[in-house]
């Protein structure tokens, strides 16, 4: 899912092939590569390959060039177009599918007279091999042949209903806007040198006429106006950290002011202003060592801010003269927040020329004088226990360094970029950058940048190589180990932030199938929708641009949720480069549900690529850790995991089992918030699925059914609030559950039922009773075969943008490079 980094105008220019980051992972845009040239091999081989479609494999005839016909045809239709143009002896990656029972025969076959077999697949029916065209042509005409399948590239990839009471207007933190985290009570805290143990004031000064001069041991400063301008410098570090007197990351600062005592007065018509600093300085800089901008002070916004945080009037007045204002607290805040805490620059406003006045420093012989800073903030207070502990998730993706390199609950990584089907564990890598954000949203546990779930253990299934592309095959054997080694090291959750273009049904998409193979083993999988959202030339909203496997009908499918940078979710909106339903084909209802993913704060490495890349996007650095800003249906699919693990430890804390995939993707759509866009219309489900994550009520509902109980019973153990706390305001649940092409209302889910099932496909026919209402065009969703859309009808495989039909049967050709760098900031 990647990130968002992508200009409007590459959108539309890169609508040529399957190599692009359709999941939100901003980087180098990948065409699919040419075909391999043919070799001496493939043409010393081929006929004896031919023979063995004729003899071994029991096909009547010689292959040929022409293509199947298109009602017998079991190619998808990206390798229908391929194989069209491609001669005998060419070699083609391909993922075949055979009836049941008969790959064992027809792999030792095709090995046996040379072909390239690379994977067996356990998982599903299906090997993976890089196999000329001339042999395709022959297995399609194989009746234990299913389907031949491209083994796709695959890379990275709203107004609440119901609510009352006012918006707290809380600092903003992922946590926060989850309702996972609240505020706590107003503390008040001050910082002045030698008073109750703090001793971290910094202070110095900076004199044009002097300008090789340090001030650092000076009581008080003389501060000139121009033509000889002088400022003083001053910090206050150590005031923010987990240690008791200081400021816990993630605070809401309510209040900042600045005390300084005024030793000798100025005049009466002249100001001073305090300027947040943001080149570093020490207590022996100089007016010529500030040279980040030039030569002395630069008031450029990147040696010292442009705008002033806070100003006084009338120099004249004697005695303690106290800045405070909205900018003093706003620059707190970013320092509580993660930024950099570079102090501030105290700067006179000259009234006339060689006017001056002075203030006592640090170094004051009496205290009182010194420069006294008082902070107001609400601590962050959890609202919730859980941390996902006991919980693991496994993260298919381009690696992970947790936390941007600690790899302590990384429990083994194991590569699977190059081609081995068990490879040895490794040590933690992640070069492009892509899977250490994702792990980060699911549970990174510093301050600065709390995941959801803090508590969570990982493992590492690296499928996507340095620039953020893999195979499919990569994919389904990273799938296949995590099924197999599941008991072995905890795996309850998969995580799979990537897709690649739907090219054939969901029934016969191996990737998808995998998946679905994944959820009957009792693996919960939550996969990104895709960033296919919107036409990039009118940037009308579009539908069907689900990526596979994101049509996994077991899957958790996740869309991308703008918050505003807000915690209170009445500001909400579907982001509009999140992936709409229908699937292709199929017809699909997706995404299950959205969640937050737009501009997210996670680890990064300055050594990976995309932070090395994209400078624009980094984030703060806190001691060794260093952060970026992602955006992407990939970042909220790492909140979705997060939630998840949430999910399974409350109900084994409180009943000792794990719900199954069905039975938490409904526990998610029934406790999710439903929202609407800016002008307040209410999202269609083809958009938004069953609404927006709401973590602390799913996770409240998951710590309330016991799955234990016997079908057809009330499973609920106690009373569930169906609404959430956020930010101060209360808002209801939705309180229903996206069923295939219905929706199942009301109370559905307190009851133990055939379809919360793990062997039950999601979607599959069930009994509901009185609790499903059939749905009519109106509620503009899918209908029969087709779907409604205003005045529009998706019919078979086109899409919808806006108005307009577009695509077609083009879809494979043109789908994949639709998304490569979002360059979306704000």
């Amino acid at each position: 899912m990647l990130l968002l980094t992508l200009s409007i105008l590459d959108l539309a220019r890169r609508l040529r092939s399957e190599g692009s980051d359709m999941h939100g992972i901003p980087g180098a845009l990948m065409t699919t590569p040419s075909p391999s040239p043919r070799s001496s091999f493939w043409r010393s081989t081929l006929a004896g390959l031919l023979a063995l479609g004729v003899a071994a494999l029991g096909i009547a005839g010689q292959a040929t060039a022409q293509p199947a016909s298109k009602h017998a045809s079991k190619f998808d239709r990206s390798l229908r177009e391929r194989e069209k143009a491609t001669d005998d002896a060419t070699p083609l990656k391909v993922i075949v599918t055979l009836k049941p029972g008969a790959k064992r025969g027809l792999v030792r076959a095709l090995k046996a007279n040379g072909a390239r077999v690379s994977d067996d697949f356990s998982i599903i029916e299906s090997f993976a091999g890089d196999l000329p065209a001339g042999l395709l042509r022959a297995l399609e005409k194989h009746p234990d042949v299913l389907t031949i399948s491209t083994d796709a590239v695959v890379r990275t990839s709203a107004v609440a209903t119901s609510v009352s009471g006012n918006a707290a207007g809380s600092a903003y933190t992922l946590r926060r806007t989850l309702g996972l985290q609240a505020d706590g009570t107003a503390v008040t805290r001050t910082f002045q040198q030698g008073v109750n143990g703090y001793t971290s004031t910094v202070d110095g000064g900076l004199e044009s006429v002097f300008p090789s001069t340090s001030y650092a041991t000076a009581t008080e400063f003389y501060n000139y106006a121009p033509p000889t301008p002088a400022g003083m410098l001053v910090r206050f570090d150590n005031i923010i950290g987990t240690a008791t007197g200081q400021i816990p990351r993630g605070s809401t600062i309510t209040s900042v002011s600045l005390r300084l005592y005024q030793a000798w007065t100025g005049p009466v018509l002249a100001s001073a202003s305090l300027y947040r600093m943001g080149a570093s300085w020490s207590a022996s800089s100089t007016w010529n060592s500030m040279t980040t901008s030039g030569a002395g002070v630069q008031f450029d916004n990147v040696e010292v801010s442009a705008a002033a945080d806070a100003s006084i009037a009338n120099l004249a007045q004697a005695g303690y003269r106290t800045f405070s204002d909205a900018g003093l607290r706003a620059t707190m805040q970013s320092w509580v927040d993660g930024g950099t805490n570079n102090g501030w620059l105290l700067w006179m406003q000259h009234y006339n020329d060689f006017e001056s006045w002075s203030v006592s420093t640090s170094e004051s012989l009496v205290s009182s004088y010194r420069p006294m800073l008082t902070v107001t903030y609400k601590p962050p207070v959890e609202t919730t226990s859980l941390t996902g502990n006991g919980v693991t998730v496994a993260v298919i993706d381009s690696g992970l360094l947790q936390d941007g390199g600690l790899a302590t609950r990384i429990k083994t990584t194991r590569d699977f970029t190059g081609g081995a089907k068990n490879p040895a564990a490794a040590n933690a890598l992640d070069p492009y950058g892509h899977g250490t954000h994702i792990g980060g949203l699911i549970g990174g546990d510093q301050a600065e940048a709390r995941g959801v779930a803090p508590g969570v253990k990982f493992v590492s299934l690296r499928a996507l190589a340095s620039d953020g592309s893999g195979t499919t095959s990569n994919v389904i054997r990273a799938i296949e180990w995590a099924v197999a080694n599941r008991a072995a090291y905890g795996i309850d959750v998969i995580s799979l932030s990537l897709g690649h273009p739907i090219l054939e049904p969901a029934a016969t998409d191996p990737l998808v199938q995998a998946v679905e193979s994944a959820s009957r083993a009792g693996v919960t999988v939550v996969v990104s929708a895709g960033n296919i959202g919107y036409n990039p030339e009118t940037q009308a909203p579009g539908y069907g641009g689900i990526t596979s496997p994101g049509n996994a009908p077991s899957a958790i499918t996740v869309g991308s949720v703008r918050t505003q940078g807000t915690t209170t979710r009445v500001d909400d909106t579907v982001a509009e480069y999140s992936s709409r339903g229908p699937t292709w084909y199929d017809g699909y209802v997706k995404p299950d549900v959205v969640a937050p993913g737009h501009r997210l704060l996670g680890p990064a490495l300055s050594t990976q690529a995309l932070y090395s890349t994209y400078p624009a996007l980094r984030g703060p650095t806190v001691g060794n850790r260093s952060y970026m800003y992602l955006s992407g249906t990939s970042m909220a699919t790492g909140v979705v995991s997060g939630t998840v693990a949430l999910m399974i430890e409350a109900s084994r804390s409180m009943f000792g089992v794990t719900p199954g995939p069905n039975a938490l993707k409904a526990m998610l759509q029934h406790s999710a918030i439903p929202i609407g866009d800016a002008p307040g219309m209410a999202y269609d489900v083809l958009t938004q699925g069953a609404g927006s994550l709401n973590a602390a009520g799913a996770a409240a509902l998951a710590a309330a059914i016991d799955t234990r109980m016997p079908l057809g019973s009330n499973w609920l153990t106690t009373n569930v609030i169906e609404s959430s706390v956020v930010d101060g305001q209360t808002i209801a649940w939705g309180q229903n559950i996206v069923w295939g092409d219905n929706i199942v209302w009301g109370d559905a889910i307190y009851t133990n039922k055939t379809s919360w099932a793990s062997n039950i496909v999601w979607g599959d026919n069930i009994v509901w009773g009185d609790s499903l209402r059939t749905l009519t065009s109106a509620s503009n969703i899918v209908w029969g075969d087709n779907i409604v859309w205003g005045d529009n009808i998706v019919w078979g495989d086109n899409i919808v943008w806006g108005d307009n039909i577009v695509w077609g049967d083009s879809i494979a050709n043109t789908f994949g490079t639709s998304l490569g760098v979002l360059t979306v900031q704000q």
